[in-house]
């Protein structure tokens, strides 16, 4: 591998002096690399004054192209090439105002940009400097009571994880998972190890944090509301204390964690759990795994529509998957109608947005003092405040956001439903519509979510017959019929896809660029071409699909395409404008 240096001379501040060093007077000299805040693909060396000592994990001032950044050091006593010495900088100084970062931490990092073919950056952007430490207080144990067959879902967990397999609990909604999670987590907190929790939003979530806080007071959250301050504040508790329960989205993956014993990834099938910028472009999924081998820690994956990734990882013995079919929590399965709405108009049944029967059910939920929620576009769109004026009109004495909700399906996550009566998804077909292999199933994965948090569930389509409403009226297994047809078009999870992006202010030159990159890539690919989304600000976009076999190939191919697209960028003087994004969304 070849490294090059753009400074001339080095930099010994602590005598405040500059002067070169010649390869026959570095016999002794003390080499170390150092992880940059950077887009680099290896780790610059530099020399260290025979005044200071350093050690694997320290933070440490050094130059690079004429800018001084704060980097870490990730190995000690290096050999460089001779010919690369006379050119080797001297560290600036060690960082005092940073701690110093574990090895697992950097292990962790090497891991993910490694899968995810990308930098150290956002690892290390997010370090705060350090605060005073906060002691974390004892974990008291607490009493949780599982249910017969909770207990038997948490045992079968117990000897999976005792094969150092990760554990995928598939519990319908009200089954009781988190239960199993907090009796999971306790036991091994008081085996004196830490326990790594992770939702997909924790402004979403704010029921489950209660719900821990309730059996560990002592819990740490950690999100990208808080200040920098509070974060700071958890990550110093976390470098400090023997033992804690973090509750936290994605980012808490960066913490510094010491000795996990458990990572819990609940809703494990949520987009949010995705990064799409910057990098790495990372999925907590995955990098949990990366995490809990790393740390020799149980992964316990959570859902109640398991993503189709973890199903077929589990059909493949790579996870141990767990059914919960019933529910521990009071409830019943909602009564389903399924409207078809081009019928409906024929025979003069449409009001607007909303059949004669929706309105009907509407009306009964309403008087019954239940609360109504309809799933259609983002409520700040030119639709939604159409729906809301016909809304004032069909029922004037309810309040809208109170009686009724209106929002998107991702949106109305956020609402309380308590008092939920009713679900009606206005127009099912747009989430179908979709030009995406995935939309058969996100659908059913958006629409199994809301249907288990009411007691009528309505959807009004286009297609009363697609496949999607069917299995959902039926109660059937959708998955066979998708990984099917997954498998027959060579898609995930069956393959491995990579999307490389290009962005461009000039729409010509992304054309041009795009063509020749696919032109160079000797890998099966799609494109390029213009993405749904086929400008972003004031830049033109591009995007080559690829897909790689899951073979013993696949990871010597990704480094083949990042070795490919490096080059091309240095040819082209091309920089800045591709970027690899490893397993989309």
């Amino acid at each position: 591998m070849r490294y090059v240096y753009h400074a001339k001379v080095m930099i010994i501040p602590l005598k405040r002096k500059k002067f070169t060093i010649f390869a026959e007077d570095m016999e002794d000299e003390r080499f170390i690399q150092v992880i940059l805040p950077l887009r680099l693909e290896w780790e610059p060396y530099y020399l260290v004054p025979e005044e200071l000592s350093v050690t694997v994990g320290d933070r440490v001032q050094v130059e690079f192209a004429n800018k001084r950044y704060v980097g870490v050091v990730s190995a000690v006593d290096g050999k460089p090439a001779d010919e690369l010495k006379p050119r080797i900088l001297y560290i600036v100084g060690r960082e005092p105002d940073l701690p110093p970062v574990g090895l697992k931490e950097i292990r962790f990092w090497r891991d993910v940009a490694d899968y995810y073919l990308c930098t150290y950056k956002a690892a290390l952007a997010r370090d705060a400097k350090a605060l005073s430490a906060r002691k974390i207080p004892a974990i008291e144990p607490h009493d949780i009571q599982l249910s017969s067959l909770q207990e038997e879902a948490a045992q079968k967990a117990r000897e999976a994880f005792a094969s150092h397999k990760t554990v995928l609990l598939h519990g319908v909604t009200g089954a009781g998972k988190t239960e199993i999670y907090l009796k999971l987590a306790q036991e091994v907190l008081q085996r004196g190890r830490s326990v790594l929790f992770l939702v997909p939003e924790i402004a979403l979530s704010r029921q489950l944090e209660e719900r821990v806080a309730a059996v560990f007071p002592e819990v740490l959250v950690y999100h990208s509301a808080q200040t920098p301050a509070r974060r700071a504040q958890v990550s110093t508790a976390i470098r400090v204390g023997e033992k804690y329960l973090v509750l936290g989205t994605r980012s808490a993956l960066f913490l510094p964690h010491r000795n996990l014993g458990l990572i819990i990834v609940d809703e494990e099938h949520d987009s949010s759990f995705k990064q799409d910028s910057p990098a790495p472009r990372y999925h907590a999924r995955e990098a949990s795994i990366m995490l809990g081998l790393t740390h020799d820690a149980a992964v316990l994956l959570g859902s109640a529509t398991p993503s189709l990734e973890s199903l077929y990882n589990a059909e493949t013995g790579k996870f141990v998957k767990i059914d919960l079919k019933e529910r521990f929590h009071s409830g019943k399965e909602a009564d389903l109608l399924i409207i078809d709405t081009v019928a409906e108009r024929r025979k003069n049944g449409m009001v607007g947005s909303f059949s004669l029967k929706l309105l009907a059910c509407m009306k009964e939920s309403l008087e019954a003092g239940e609360q109504v929620l309809l799933l259609g576009p983002p409520r700040a769109s030119l639709e939604a405040r159409q729906i809301e004026t016909e809304l004032a009109e069909y029922f004037p004495e309810a309040v809208i956001g109170s009686d009724i909700l209106v929002g998107s399906a991702y949106v109305a996550k956020a609402f309380e439903h308590d008092a939920l009566g009713l679900v009606a998804v206005l127009a099912a077909d747009n989430i179908l519509a979709r030009q995406d292999f995935r939309a058969d199933e996100r659908t059913l994965q958006v629409l199994e979510q809301f249907r288990s948090r009411c007691s009528r569930f309505v959807i009004q389509t286009r297609q009363p017959h697609h496949p999607v409403f069917s299995e959902l009226a039926s109660g059937g297994d959708p998955t066979g019929r998708i990984l099917a047809e997954r498998q027959q078009f060579g898609l995930p999870p069956y393959t491995r896809l990579i999307h490389v992006n290009l962005r461009d202010k000039m729409e010509k030159r992304v054309s041009y660029m795009a063509a020749e990159l696919a032109r160079s890539l000797s890998l099966p690919l799609v494109g390029p071409y213009a993405p749904l989304a086929g400008r972003l600000e004031d830049s033109h976009l591009r995007q080559i699909r690829i897909m790689l076999p899951r073979d013993k190939n696949l990871r010597a191919s990704k480094h083949q395409l990042l070795l490919t697209v490096n080059e091309f960028e240095k040819t082209h003087r091309y920089s800045g404008h591709i970027v690899l994004d490893v397993d989309p969304l």
